[in-house]
Parts: structure tokens; C-alpha cells; sequence
């Protein structure tokens, strides 16, 4: 019998997806939803924010950062094909930088998904008081109404990521719907009425320098969400990379005709003394003229459904980063807890009803008190909420497009392999940079510094919450790996001419044998005497085993010291070699690229378990994401 050298949880990406059953998987309209969802309200506010600061120009403004749009879809798409993983940016951080700067991310993800519930919410809830075009409801009265679809979406996401998704995708296609209807009734009024189409042009010369930078940062607020479908990679259906193609293709596409061309007729068709009068929903002005007070009433419901359905993007993104997160014991694990598996009472009781609980409820359950606390502390505080939002999400995307470069530098293999990568390359030396992504970078760091710079209230409140969440995984993690440290430490040990040796070389020739524990000593020994006839000379050969966060501390570690020290160490006492344990809290992968980052090695090797054929793959998954030769041994030929 062979040797099951590799645990079945330190599968590779490629293998964890096909889990998943075929009907829980989102198809690409349903993915589209979710990300259509947040992205698809900006409508409803961009312009009236970029109105006061370039005018009649915020048309202009808008239609630049849609046609920018294109490059983030070439990124993420480049981006996410390499690495199908959830965590968006906080996983492309991850694998090219290092943990501390993807803890970062990370928080300023969560801060971006928090901030998006709680602005879409309590704007649902204001627009849904503006039918008259005033806002008179008490404080109170507004914050019970955005808690509404907060506490829906969160009770339905413990069911799981399909469920909300549909009725998020009957909203998706009424409010892209009926904005194309409008766009279009407009277009013919404004031909009809001879309106003047030249008016986006009229003061453009007297905007200031400082108002036209300003202007174009806020203009980002119109693509908000963009980055939520690299949130669910792990979601949709194979092959991924084809499914995230056709959401981002719908999504840029309807996101780019409808947001400036109804920004355009907003400045067209409505006149001076009614963009007054409509300054904080210039749309609902548009409908009014358009279609009358029935057309208002219409969409009116339409914002208040869409900013409700977006909070349900902001619940997928956070949930798939967070287990992400989670998985890596960089937060909690019970975050990974599903009823499904293991429910509280008394919902235990209905134990037929469990398996509809495909969610993760602790991440649900948590986000949806965070958000509800955010809503009551600041229920007249949208618009420096709507700035902060805006400047973590260019956060977010600026770490995206800075990974997807470095993956270039830093993983050329794993691009090599990718299924997609595109062909626009700036070439500097050895070092090919994607053009999409420099690109993008350069805006998104522009547009974030002018925010930074100029919204002093959205800064300090946005640093808070920031640090705050910055602070509990920092701690979290500090936790993990201090207990890990005092009970887990390295294991090296020096044999033949190393042997009385204190400090122990760390500049050999390197070979690193992966394994799960059984049967750990035929494999090290027949590793031993390959490298010595293959390689022979002074070397070091490295145990490693990937612990997860569902593994019992420190079994396997223990395990590993006992049969290098007592079972294998003698055997080659004589040998000039070293001999070290290494267990890092990781998944297979991860910890693989880890461990590429601090220690040089030459071959990596895997037993073949009770399955050479899903162990080859194992190898060139690693092969892929190191760039270092992976190769399968047997140890125990079969009879």
C-alpha cells in the first residue's frame, strides 16, 4: 500500500473548486448580479458629487473613468485566471509581497465592504423618503429602514452565496432596465427639443487645476464594486477565468453606456433652477421630466431596491475574503463554521433542513452586527461615509493592480501557465510589466492621493475604522503565531562533519520533501539515498508539512521530530548533511510560496500517496506557483 503522503485539505486550487457540487456554483448572469448590484447605484449620486466641482464637465469626468474601466477589467481578469482564489487583492498581496502588507489589504478590504453596506443601506433608506423631493424623516425612522435589507441579506447569505444572488439579479436587470429606457426616451427628447449638447463644454476652460483633479478622483465613485467578483473567484463556474470574462463583460459594458450617457442627459435636459432643485438626486429630476410623477415614483423604487441589493455585495465580498482570511489563520476559524456541518441549537433539531445551510454564518452573522453598529452611530454621516468607501476601494484596487505586476516579476511560471494573460507588455530589462495594470495603477494612486488630500473628515474617520480592524487582525495573528512559536519551533539537526558544528550553515544546496506524516521515514530515507547517488555532497533536506487551521496543533510536528531524530538522523550519522523540520500554519501552497521567500532550494519533492496521478498534480501546482521543480517519489513500490 501506498504511502497517503500529502493531506487531503492541502489540495491545490484547481482540485478545492471541483468540490464544490456543480448546482451550488454561480453562472455568470447570477455572478454579474452581484457585482452590477453596488457598481450599478453609483448613477444615482456620481454626478450630483462631481456637479459642485467641475460643473456641466461631470459628464466628461465620468465617461474617462469608464473608459479606464476597461484596463480594470483586463487586470482583474490577467489576475484572477493566475491566481483563482477568493480575496481578490488581499490574495495577490499575499502571494507577491508577504503576509503583514496582505493583512493590510485585507483590512482595508473589509473597511471597503463595511463602508459599502452601510452607505448603500442608509442612501436606500433616504431615497425611499424622497419621494416629494424632501427629506423629513427622524433620525430614528431612517435608521430602522436600512437595517432592513442589512438583517435580510444577512439571514439569507447564512443559506448561502445562490439564494440572495437571485433575487439580487431580478433587481440587477429592472434598475439596468429601466435605465436604458431612460437613456434612450432621453436621447429622443433631447434631439426632439433641440437641446444643447455642447453644454458639457461650457466653462470647461475656468475650472481650476485643484477642482479638475478633485473632480476626476470623485468620478471613481461611479465604478465602485468593480472589484467584488475577484471576492467569489472560487464560486463560479469552470472554468473560472471564461466565467469572470463574461461577468465583467456585461458588467463594463451596461456600467459604460449607462452611467455617462445618463450623466449627459442629467446636464442636457434638466435646466439650471432644476439641477438646483435636484442637486442630491439629479436622476429623479430626470425622471420626473421625462416620465412625469409616476416615472419618479418607478424610480425611485428602483434606487431604494438597487442600494438594498448592493448590500448583498458588500455580504459576498466580505464573506469570501474573510473565510479566505480564515483558512490562512489570519482571522478566527470559526468563521469556516457552516450549519450544514455543525448547526447551534435549536436549529440542530431540523436536522433535514441542514443541508440547505451552504453559508457561512459567523461571517454573515458578524458583518451584520458591525454594519447595524456603523448604521446607528452614523446615520447622518453618508456623504464623508460615501468618501470613505471611495477611498478604500481605490485602495483596494491600487493593491490589485501593484500584485498583478509583480505576479509578472515574481511568478513568471505561474503566468506562463496562466489561461489568460494579456498581451499588452511594457518590456524594462528582464522585467515584463502588463500595460492594463501600470496603467491603472497610475490613475487609482492619483485618484486616491487627490482624496486623501482633500477630504480631511472622510480621512480621519476612514484611518479610524481602518486601524481598528487593522488592529484586531494584527492581534489575531500575533496570537497565532506566538503560540505557534513557543510550541512549534524549527527542528535542525547536523550530521556527519555538522554534527558538533553551533552554528549550523544556511547556504547548502537545499531539497525540500513535502509530507503529511504517515509513513514519514520511508519516504526521508529514500530521499536520502537518491540525492546521494543523484546528488551527492553536502546538503540540507528539509521536512516540511503544511498545518491548517483545522489541524490538531502540533501533532505532526511532533510526529516529524520523533522519526527524524530517533529513526532517521542514525541511519546517516555519517552523511555530511542537515536535517530540518519545518511546519508552517498554511495550506499546502501558501506555505510553499512562504517558505520559496526566506530559504533558497533547488528540488522539491512529494510522495505519491495512494494516488500518483492527483499527486503529479500536486507537483506541478507547486511547480506553477514557486518555480521550482517539483518531483513525485514512491515510497513503496507497489506488488
Amino acid at each position: 500500500m501506498q504511502e497517503p503522503s500529502i493531506a487531503p485539505s492541502t489540495q491545490p486550487a484547481a482540485t478545492q473548486q471541483v468540490t464544490h457540487h456543480k448546482d451550488e456554483l454561480l453562472s455568470w448572469w447570477l455572478a454579474a448580479a452581484i457585482v452590477g448590484a453596488d457598481i450599478g447605484t453609483s448613477v444615482f449620486y456620481s454626478t450630483g458629487v462631481i456637479r459642485p466641482l467641475v460643473g456641466y464637465a461631470a459628464p466628461l469626468m465620468i465617461l474617462v473613468v469608464c473608459i479606464l474601466m476597461w484596463l480594470f477589467k483586463v487586470t482583474y481578469e490577467e489576475g484572477c485566471a493566475a491566481s483563482p482564489f477568493n480575496g481578490g487583492a488581499y490574495m495577490m498581496v499575499l502571494q507577491t509581497v508577504g503576509r503583514r502588507m496582505a493583512m493590510v489589504v485585507g483590512a482595508l478590504s473589509i473597511l471597503s465592504y463595511l463602508a459599502t453596506a452601510a452607505v448603500s443601506a442608509i442612501s436606500g433608506a433616504y431615497y425611499l423618503d424622497s419621494f416629494d423631493n424632501i427629506v423629513n424623516w427622524p433620525v430614528q425612522n431612517v435608521v430602522a429602514v436600512a437595517s432592513i435589507p442589512v438583517v435580510f441579506f444577512g439571514l439569507l447569505n447564512i443559506v448561502g452565496i445562490k439564494e440572495p444572488a437571485k433575487i439580487v439579479l431580478g433587481i440587477a436587470v429592472f434598475h439596468f432596465g429601466l435605465l436604458l429606457v431612460m437613456d434612450f426616451y432621453g436621447l429622443f427628447m433631447a434631439f426632439s427639443s433641440g437641446a444643447n449638447f455642447a453644454r458639457v463644454f461650457e466653462g470647461l476652460p475656468a475650472i481650476s487645476t485643484q477642482d479638475m483633479y478633485r473632480g476626476f478622483a470623485a468620478a471613481f465613485l461611479g465604478i465602485t464594486g468593480f472589484e467584488a467578483a475577484a471576492q467569489i473567484v472560487e464560486q463560479l463556474k469552470t472554468p473560472t477565468w471564461l466565467t469572470l470574462r463574461k461577468v465583467y463583460l456585461v458588467v463594463v459594458s451596461l456600467v459604460g453606456i449607462t452611467a455617462p450617457l445618463t450623466s449627459y442627459l442629467c446636464i442636457i435636459l434638466l435646466s439650471p433652477e432644476q439641477m438646483n432643485t435636484y442637486s442630491n438626486s439629479l436622476l429623479s429630476g430626470l425622471a420626473f421630466i421625462e416620465f412625469g410623477q409616476n416615472g419618479l415614483i418607478i424610480l425611485v423604487l428602483d434606487a431604494c431596491l438597487i442600494l438594498f441589493a448592493a448590500v448583498n455585495t458588500a455580504y459576498a465580498g466580505c464573506i469570501g475574503l474573510c473565510t479566505t482570511m480564515a483558512k490562512q489563520g489570519n482571522l478566527p476559524g470559526f468563521f469556516l463554521r457552516r450549519w450544514a456541518d455543525n448547526a447551534p441549537w435549536p436549529i440542530n433539531k431540523t436536522r433535514e433542513r441542514l443541508p440547505f445551510f451552504q453559508g457561512y454564518p459567523n461571517c454573515a452573522l458578524s458583518f451584520m452586527l458591525v454594519t447595524i453598529v456603523m448604521i446607528c452611530l452614523l446615520p447622518g454621516e453618508v456623504n464623508v461615509l460615501g468618501e470613505v468607501y471611495g477611498m478604500a476601494f481605490l485602495g483596494v484596487m491600487m493593491s490589485f493592480c501593484f500584485g498583478v505586476i509583480l505576479l509578472r516579476a515574481r511568478m513568471p511560471l505561474k503566468v506562463a501557465r496562466s489561461p489568460y494573460r494579456t498581451r499588452w507588455i511594457w518590456h524594462l530589462g528582464d522585467w515584463s510589466m502588463p500595460v492594463p495594470a501600470v496603467l491603472g495603477l497610475i490613475a487609482l494612486s492619483f485618484a486616491e492621493v487627490t482624496l486623501f488630500i482633500y477630504s480631511s473628515t472622510a480621512r480621519m474617520l476612514g484611518l479610524s475604522i481602518f486601524l481598528i480592524v487593522l488592529m484586531v487582525t494584527a492581534f489575531y495573528r500575533l496570537g497565532v503565531l506566538e503560540g505557534r512559536l513557543q510550541h512549534l519551533p524549527d527542528l535542525r539537526l547536523g550530521l556527519g562533519k555538522f554534527q558538533n558544528v553551533d552554528d549550523l550553515p544556511i547556504n547548502l544546496p537545499t531539497y525540500v520533501l513535502c509530507t503529511a506524516g504517515a509513513k514519514a521515514r520511508n519516504l526521508t530515507v529514500l530521499l536520502l539515498d537518491l540525492l546521494e547517488h543523484e546528488e551527492p555532497g553536502e546538503k540540507e533536506v528539509v521536512i516540511f508539512h503544511a498545518e491548517e487551521e483545522a489541524a490538531r496543533r502540533g501533532v505532526v510536528f511532533e510526529l516529524l521530530q520523533r522519526v527524524v531524530s530517533q529513526q532517521v538522523a542514525p541511519k546517516f550519522k555519517d552523511r555530511d548533511l542537515i536535517l530540518t523540520v519545518k511546519v508552517l500554519p498554511e495550506t499546502l501552497i501558501d506555505g510553499m510560496i512562504q517558505l520559496k521567500r526566506y530559504r533558497n532550494f533547488k528540488k522539491i519533492f512529494l510522495g505519491t500517496g495512494q494516488d500518483p496521478t492527483q499527486a503529479r498534480e500536486f507537483a506541478r501546482e507547486i511547480e506553477t506557483n514557486t518555480g521550482v521543480h517539483a518531483c513525485v517519489i514512491n515510497a513503496t513500490p507497489q506488488t
